[in-house]
């Protein structure tokens, strides 16, 4: 039998309330018991508040009957509940949390494996007509990329972004050591002594980002502002380190959209609930979380829809 896993991501339960009343974490637990889930897996941008999303995570390991796993989103670490905190501090407190992808591979059983983290940006998606410089500022058109003010790292942007491509990297190259390794362990124990026994391209990884991996889930035909604040969504540099090491699923959020692209061998999904705001009047929350949870059959060779 396969392993049934939901995606999604920014369900954002501060701000998406219905009548004052907070009702995502309810109804996608709900929604999670219905369809069955084995995991449900949330890419990030759970709320503003670290607190919150630590309780909203406990809230649905205890409700939905799945295994709950999770990165953390640039929302997650935002300090607007706690003025001079540090991205780092709500960061690590958030990697505490058994759920958080972030310390390394998790085993998600039928074979399969997830590597994930928040990720950043590289400016990448950008417009070519600003330059590095206009993008290290994090504002135009008298608008300010609210992690400039909310997640204040202790280095530069672009900094960032490699420290967590090198940090998702070194997860991979353990999640295909520790298969090989087990495939071997597996042979001895059944007395094999021949044949070519498994190497890593016949491993199956799940890889996460809360940030944008392909160029294609950026905004597209993207306004004057959009073709400046594309920059802040994330990097190919995910999308191609998660091709490089053959992912079979490539999940992110970030951009509120619901799509997903297959690009050779891997299957893109940006899953986003996104805002009550988004969604067409009038708010039906039950009907948008029952659209936006993807859920994929994790079998012996691919992952298929379901």
């Amino acid at each position: 039998m396969g392993v049934r896993i939901g995606l999604i991501s920014d369900i954002h339960v501060d701000l998406n309330r219905i009548k004052g009343e907070e009702v995502v974490t309810g109804l996608l637990a709900r929604e999670s018991m219905r369809r069955g889930l084995d995991i449900l897996l949330v890419a990030g941008d759970i709320s503003s508040d670290y607190v919150l999303t630590l309780k909203t995570i406990s809230a649905l390991e205890a409700e939905s009957g799945a295994r709950v796993l999770f990165v953390p989103g640039n929302h997650d670490i935002w300090n607007e509940n706690y003025p001079g905190r540090k991205a780092w501090e709500s960061y690590n407190a958030l990697l505490e949390h058994p759920a958080n992808l972030a310390p390394g591979p998790v085993s998600l059983g039928a074979g399969w494996t997830v590597v994930g983290d928040l990720g950043w940006y590289d400016f990448a998606y950008g417009d070519t007509s600003f330059s590095q410089a206009e993008f290290q500022k994090m504002k135009h058109g008298g608008r300010t990329w609210q992690d400039k003010i909310k997640s204040i790292w202790d280095r530069p942007t672009l900094d960032m972004h490699r420290l967590f491509m090198d940090r998702l990297e070194a997860r991979l190259a353990e999640a295909t050591t520790n298969f090989v390794s087990a495939a071997a362990d597996a042979m001895k124990d059944t007395g094999r002594t021949t044949g070519t026994g498994a190497n890593a391209t016949d491993q199956k990884i799940v890889f996460v980002t809360h940030v944008v991996q392909i160029r294609e889930f950026s905004v597209q035909n993207p306004g004057p502002q959009w073709k400046y604040f594309n920059a802040f969504l994330g990097s190919p540099d995910y999308g191609e380190l998660a091709q490089r090491y053959g992912a079979k699923l490539a999940v992110c959020g970030h951009v509120h959209y619901r799509r997903r692209l297959r690009k050779a061998g891997t299957e893109f999904v940006c899953p986003c609930l996104g805002y009550t705001t988004e969604w067409p009047a009038p708010a039906d929350p039950e009907k948008q979380i029952a659209e936006t949870l993807q859920v994929f059959e994790l079998g012996s060779l691919e992952a298929r829809v379901v």
